[in-house]
């Protein structure tokens, strides 16, 4: 209770940006759902994206080759039976002093192997297309770092492609195991936020809270309450009314709470701040871990560019106003790192209220949601 106290009063000491202000910043954003959903075409037409495949080889160098700016490094490891190769690449921003925070995006690019939700018994045993599970997430980080290098961040941000997230009889997060095991105390001390986007593109969008992070985990509600706070004026949280003046559309919404294990897990289990945005109803009226998901059914149609837009904007905000940063200490007073223009952020501030909030109503929160199941 004394740290939700301190981060309360530390973030309401820190003068907010406008709300004029943020929808000025609103109305610039560049992610483009359309191109970000071009891409989703190029990911299939690959082939199926299974580790040691020539599909996945295919989509590493389209990815690397597409986006030159950042700095490309290639991770294979053997684990589980597969060759796998994670993608790592990092933006490094002039000016930006060394071993300063990083924020980390993150996705898995590879499709499923099997599609043993498929209604058709002799279709189970055959791989996936993917297009929701694993190309949207790929799609996101691949507009976003179109537009990264002009956004003239004063911190790192590096981009996380994992391998064999969704394979076998139970998906195990090989990747993102094998990548944050090789990570150094000084690498883990460095990352703010590792956010991680997976099963975004469904046309009927809805964005719960996902735990693990449990409720009352400083590092996860600091973030969650930060993606609640850039909602509001993107018009994601309903009838809250966003920049463009209407009544915001139910996307975000906290009032359901998902327990899912997914590739942000090892993250935390080595220390890492991370959360993972999902939706893991994917279909019209598709219940939890039922739609399309896992079968032949998983194709480009199903997925919206609308949708990608939403979350490639969110993620867009967070990163021009320096929400994803952790706050830093200063003579024992909690202060938001500055944004770009070393002016104070809409998004911390409004997540220092709600962060204070949460401490009173967590227990609440609990009992919505019980079940922890993994993304299998």
């Amino acid at each position: 209770m004394m740290l939700l106290t301190t981060l309360l009063v530390a973030s309401l000491a820190t003068p907010a940006v406008s709300a004029t202000e943020v929808c000025d910043i609103v109305e610039e954003l560049q992610f483009d759902g359309l191109k970000a959903n071009e891409s989703i075409s190029t990911q299939v037409n690959f082939g199926y994206r299974v580790p040691g495949s020539n599909a996945s080889m295919d989509l590493r160098n389209w990815f690397m080759e597409t986006r030159g700016a950042f700095e490309w490094q290639l991770d294979p490891h053997q684990r589980g039976g597969y060759n796998l190769t994670n993608l790592e690449g990092r933006l490094v921003p002039e000016n930006v002093p060394d071993l300063g925070p990083v924020v980390i995006l993150a996705a898995h690019y590879d499709s499923r192997d099997r599609a043993e939700r498929d209604q058709d018994p002799n279709m189970t045993d055959l791989p996936i297309q993917g297009a929701n599970d694993g190309a949207s997430g790929v799609a996101v980080l691949w507009e976003l770092a179109r537009i990264l290098p002009e956004m003239n961040l004063d911190h790192e941000v590096w981009i996380l492609l994992t391998d064999a997230e969704d394979q076998g009889p139970t998906p195990s997060m090989l990747g993102a195991a094998a990548w944050a095991e090789n990570r150094t105390d000084e690498d883990i001390a460095r990352i703010d936020a590792f956010l991680l986007v997976d099963m975004i593109g469904d046309a009927d969008l809805k964005i719960h809270r996902t735990y693990p992070p449990h409720l009352g985990d400083p590092e996860g509600d600091r973030l969650w309450n930060t993606v609640e706070s850039l909602s509001q004026p993107l018009g994601l949280v309903d009838n809250v009314t966003g920049c463009d003046g209407n009544p915001g559309l139910d996307i975000v919404n906290f009032s359901e709470i998902d327990g899912v294990v997914d590739d942000h897990v090892p993250m935390l289990n080595v220390g890492i701040p991370a959360i993972d945005f999902i939706d893991i109803r994917y279909g019209e009226n598709a219940s939890a871990w039922g739609g399309y998901w896992h079968t032949h059914n998983d194709t480009p149609d199903k997925v919206s560019a609308e949708s990608l837009a939403h979350i490639g904007r969110l993620l867009e905000l967070g990163l021009l106003e320096g929400s994803w940063l952790k706050p830093i200490e200063v003579e024992n007073q909690l202060i938001s790192q500055p944004n770009k223009d070393d002016s104070s952020t809409f998004g911390p501030f409004v997540a220092g209220v709600v962060f204070g909030l949460t401490g009173l109503i967590s227990v609440g929160f609990v009992a919505l949601h019980q079940s922890v199941r993994l993304k299998r």
